[in-house]
């Protein structure tokens, strides 16, 4: 890593260019924050050079260290943060590197970030579910290496339990992040447990369209038989076989937002408190959820 006394950006020599980190490439859910912060970066006069950890903590901190030899002024970074996670280098970078923003909390870190609230909006999401006579709802968890996940996990927890319904073992499936993985958690899930649940809450929007595939080729019907919500709301759900109700997270804003936080430190060196933007997050009801049936 290149030291702080070298590093353009401390003098009146600036690259004009920045970093994003993202996790996947080919995640719709980053293509919206990509464009929100090449957007916001144009009105500056500057460019974005990417990188992708693709789920790796090495090849995130490799891409890291490829845009610090680019002299970028500063980064945008949405981080791994798994158990096999080494995070140190985060921690060097925040002290001798270019501004930095996390477009996620990075537990005892002191850095900008920008975020959305992820526990209530899927306690909400999972309030309607109930709200609509669920009762027996699964969660298609996310990877481990994404604090969303935790979140969106501690929110189901919350929905659940404020409505004195149990979490039996099966009810945290783990799924993944893509299209293959919320089929075949769905599968696998119809496979050991039958019809023995009537919802499922979907870490994102590409695992909610996974599982409607399974629950489609088990002759079943979404929402008649299986309800299903998603999160993120990629432009998709409004085309998916049946539109995909989904929690809209705002990611243009938030890569707009997280582009004006690290300008703000770009200009401004001498700020030392980190800032911190949590966006709302809401419920888009489509087709995909309905009062379950009763025999």
């Amino acid at each position: 890593m290149p030291s702080q006394s070298d590093c353009p950006f401390l003098s009146a020599q600036r690259t004009h260019s920045i970093g994003l980190v993202v996790k996947q490439i080919d995640n719709p859910y980053f293509a919206q924050i990509m464009r929100g912060v090449y957007d916001e970066a144009s009105t500056h006069g500057y460019i974005v050079l990417l990188g992708s950890s693709e789920l790796s903590p090495e090849k995130e901190k490799s891409s890291v260290d490829a845009l610090l030899q680019q002299w970028v002024d500063g980064l945008v970074i949405s981080p791994l943060q798994g158990e096999d996670a080494d995070l140190s280098y985060l921690g060097l970078l925040l002290q001798n590197g270019p501004p930095v923003v996390f477009l996620e909390k990075v537990p005892n870190f002191s850095a900008s970030t920008v975020d959305i609230q992820n526990t209530q909006a899927a306690k909400e999401a999972v309030s309607y579910l109930i709200e609509l006579g669920h009762r027996e709802i699964v969660y298609l968890s996310g990877p481990s290496y994404s604090m969303h996940n935790r979140e969106r996990l501690e929110g189901f927890r919350q929905a659940m339990e404020s409505h004195g319904l149990p979490i039996p073992s099966h009810a945290i499936y783990p799924a993944g992040v893509y299209i293959e993985d919320g089929y075949k958690a769905g599968k696998a899930l119809f496979s050991q447990f039958g019809r023995s649940f009537t919802a499922f809450f979907c870490f994102n929007d590409l695992v909610a369209i996974g599982a409607m595939n399974a629950i489609f080729e088990q002759g079943l019907s979404v929402p008649e038989d299986v309800s299903v919500i998603g999160f993120d709301n990629i432009a998709f759900c409004d085309f998916a076989r049946v539109p995909l109700t989904s929690v809209r997270v705002p990611t243009y804003e938030m890569g707009k937002q997280a582009a004006r936080l690290l300008f703000r430190q770009i200009q401004d060196p001498e700020l030392s408190s980190p800032e911190s933007i949590v966006l709302k997050a809401e419920l888009v009801q489509r087709k995909s959820c309905a009062s379950p049936k009763t025999y």
